[in-house]
């Protein structure tokens, strides 16, 4: 019990005790009594009545009162203090919120879980054409009226971005929900970018198929000069031929570079049966490997799932990429396995080694075009320093993954998870 509850439990009784005394002395007590509680009550409905008026319209000036009264009007003083307080807080830092957001490049929208615009900064103004005292509150499905915007935006999967055309752009948008059912929708122009990665594809593509054929006529005459020259001259002639070898090498790895950019041909998607790209790989793996290193497979049971959709074609030279890679860095009489691992949504194809491993520092970087570990041993066991990136690009265009666990002399395991066919 409060003190002032307590002030105000005596301040009725002696009131009461008070009356009684008075109406005894008269001789009139329940009459006394009953006019006690009344005066009693029209106090309390006076003062029920100055704090409904004071809640209405809250201000620093707080009604005097005593008792029990005094102090809830401090009480309620207090937490109108700090809720003004708190107010001014969020406000403030809504205040800043839009203002960093107008100053965005990109374009921000703030969406309601109905899809309806709550506010937009003037990059989205411009980019969307949307108008202040028109849009909002508006449906965003309803201003931006393509398939894939709406399809994208109904389906409230926002882990990948969308991108689209829009009034003759190129669009890229990410949503980001947040709050209580609010949505971020932000969204740039990438028509440059995707200008020049096309630019950038194609003087790859053309440059490299230019670069093909004189490379193969050298390599050709240098075939023909290798068998009519003398011991001393074939010694030289064998490491132009070993330059070339890696030179076609490279331009054959930017042409596939070049046509993997492209987009997926839906039409040919077919469904793949992993375990037979994995024992193809491993007849391949035997040729190339000469007996040099112990081979191991590990199918599954033929009843255990192991369909993908894909291009057949593409995922073998992924995987035939990764085991070319470690028959090149393990040493001779190593382990290299292939493997095949599945459950109810992922297909797991990949190959392990007991090489000597690859720093924790490399990994992330493995699949940028010409990266090495090591440039030096690299250029020495003929790789072009394109191979992951190959494999990265298919996966890409599988939906699939790149996992690499590796530790400096421990080996390396590379697996390519491939969402199951259903």
């Amino acid at each position: 019990m409060t003190a002032g509850l307590r002030r105000e439990l005596i301040s009725l009784a002696l009131w009461l005790v008070f009356m009684l005394g008075t109406g005894w002395l008269v001789g009139q007590v329940v009459a006394f009594m009953l006019a006690a509680l009344a005066m009693w009550l029209s106090w309390y409905l006076y003062q029920i009545n100055r704090l409904l008026v004071w809640l209405g319209k809250p201000s620093r000036q707080v009604p005097e009162a005593r008792g029990v009264w005094d102090e809830v009007y401090y009480q309620l003083y207090n937490l109108y203090k700090r809720q003004r307080k708190a107010r001014k807080k969020l406000t403030s830092i809504l205040a800043r919120f839009q203002s960093s957001t107008e100053a965005l490049p990109y374009a921000t929208i703030v969406l309601d879980k109905n899809n309806r615009i709550e506010w937009f900064n003037p990059a989205a103004k411009n980019l969307f054409e949307l108008s202040s005292n028109a849009d909002i509150g508006q449906r965003i499905d309803n201003l931006v009226r393509l398939p894939v915007f709406v399809q994208y935006l109904n389906a409230r999967q926002y882990d990948e971005p969308l991108e689209f055309d829009y009034m003759q752009r190129k669009l890229r948008m990410n949503i980001t929900p947040y709050g209580s059912g609010q949505f971020l929708l932000t969204a740039r122009d990438v028509t440059s970018r995707r200008k020049l990665d096309d630019m950038r594809r194609d003087f790859i593509s053309n440059a490299s198929h230019e670069l093909r054929t004189p490379v193969t006529v050298i390599a050709g005459y240098l075939e023909a000069l290798s068998d009519n020259v003398d011991e001393a001259t074939r010694k030289p002639l064998q490491k132009i031929q070993q330059q070339t070898r890696r030179m076609q090498t490279i331009i054959d790895d930017l042409i596939e570079l070049a046509r993997l950019e492209s987009p997926v041909d839906e039409s040919g998607l077919d469904v793949v049966d992993a375990n037979a790209v994995l024992g193809d790989v491993y007849q391949e793996a035997a040729g190339i490997d000469q007996g040099r290193h112990r081979l191991d497979l590990r199918q599954q049971d033929s009843d255990a799932p192991s369909e993908i959709t894909g291009h057949y074609n593409e995922v073998r030279t992924a995987l035939l990429n990764l085991v070319t890679n470690a028959i090149r860095y393990t040493p001779e009489n190593g382990r290299i396995t292939l493997f095949l691992e599945s459950d109810e949504q992922t297909v797991m194809l990949g190959v392990e080694d007991n090489g000597p491993g690859i720093a924790y520092e490399h990994i992330p970087r493995l699949t940028e075009r010409f990266y090495r570990v090591d440039a030096g041993r690299s250029r020495e066991q003929g790789g072009s320093g394109l191979g992951l990136a190959i494999v990265k690009h298919i996966l890409d265009r599988h939906n699939a993954s790149l996992f690499v666990r590796s530790k400096s002399g421990k080996g390396s395991q590379f697996r390519c998870d491939f969402p199951r066919a259903h």
